[in-house]
């Protein structure tokens, strides 16, 4: 599992439409982690939102909540 692996999986989620259908098409959790190591992708929701912070830093994002 790894920082690494969210922010590469964000990042396709953002570029690549037919994957980030594949993925918010199912509602079940569980069935989307699967998917996700299926398809190579290993992180903690923890890892993920770091990968997100550091994305955000990266591109200059401030996030609005």
């Amino acid at each position: 599992m790894s920082v690494e692996s969210a922010k590469t999986y964000i990042t396709r989620m953002r570029n690549d439409p037919d994957f980030r259908q594949q993925v918010n098409h199912n509602d079940d959790e569980a069935a989307n982690w699967a998917f996700l190591k299926a398809n190579g992708y290993e992180f903690t929701l923890h890892e993920f939102k770091l990968a997100q912070e550091a994305i955000y830093q990266e591109h200059g994002i401030v996030p609005e909540f």
